[in-house]
């Protein structure tokens, strides 16, 4: 699941130590064609989506993790010191669907 909250993005995302975010495959679409909605209930239950809703939170959610990737990369380009800033592509939004132990981070991709 590839969802983003806006509230998972660390305050200090820009700071010149935070890693970049992990972007999503660009076949994500046909990877997964299902949400987790949150709050849903049970918490973490699977809702399909259909065809173009798929295509549309594809290309939303790899449009807008890219999009706050550039502005990171262009403000730690234009503001910290040399050899300081960290480029690599790792923090992802959540680690886990309980709700009770949900926080974001960094973690590998399981795709």
């Amino acid at each position: 699941e590839a969802r983003a909250g806006k509230y998972r993005l660390d305050s200090d995302f820009l700071s010149c130590g935070k890693p970049l975010l992990l972007e999503p495959p660009k076949d994500i679409g046909s990877k997964y064609d299902f949400y987790i909605k949150p709050g849903g209930n049970p918490y973490g239950t699977k809702e399909r989506l259909r065809g173009e809703s798929v295509k549309r939170e594809q290309f939303m959610i790899c449009q807008m993790i890219a999009r706050l990737n550039d502005a990171a990369t262009w403000y730690k380009e234009n503001t910290c010191e040399e050899g300081t800033a960290n480029y690599e592509k790792s923090f992802i939004f959540h680690n886990s669907l309980d709700p009770n132990n949900n926080e974001g981070g960094e973690k590998k991709a399981k795709w």
